[in-house]
């Protein structure tokens, strides 16, 4: 895993794996709830689509998975965890998604990173030459700090480059 500092934007027309964080909160219009950090900014790259599409593709997933789905009266929260999504277009599509939490208003699980820190690294292991863009998980809107992400995503490989928007003065690997 390679640290780096500034704003990950910059590396999208190069990266072959752009992977954003985000929750499993579907709306009842279908869109997946991309409402803070770089999930919002996403979405308002591709104002009207990209949730939409994401809302649809991971509740075909849970659907396939499991026939549970737990509703409320405003949100659906997808069963099973899907911890790691790749376009089903991928390479030509690069945007993927990596899960740190269930609901938006939850703060980041240290186990969902687990697993999807275990999905992309088997992810990165049948796809080595692909260079994979991560922001850093769960420190943002997730409220974790950043000592208790370190140690689960510095075992990523170092075809993975995460992504912190301000560089920390005490920042190490």
């Amino acid at each position: 895993m390679i640290l780096e500092f500034g704003d990950m934007w910059t590396v999208w027309n190069r990266s072959d794996l752009f992977l954003i964080t985000t929750n499993a909160c579907v709306r009842p219009d279908g869109r997946l709830v991309m409402g803070a950090g770089i999930a919002k900014q996403a979405r308002d790259r591709w104002y009207g689509r990209l949730d939409l599409r994401l809302g649809a593709l991971l509740t075909e997933r849970a659907k396939h998975k499991t026939e549970f789905l737990r509703r409320s009266t405003i949100y659906t929260m997808l069963e099973p965890e899907y911890n790691l999504l790749v376009s089903p277009q991928w390479p030509s599509a690069s945007l993927g998604l990596f899960q740190v939490k269930r609901h938006f208003h939850m703060d980041a699980s240290i186990g969902i990173i687990q697993r999807s820190t275990d999905a992309l690294a088997a992810w990165c292991a049948e796809h080595p030459k692909a260079e994979v863009h991560l922001n850093f998980p769960g420190i943002g809107n997730g409220r974790l700090s950043r000592d208790a992400v370190m140690p689960i995503i510095k075992k990523l490989p170092d075809s993975v480059h995460v992504w912190q928007f301000e560089e920390e003065a005490d920042a190490t690997i």
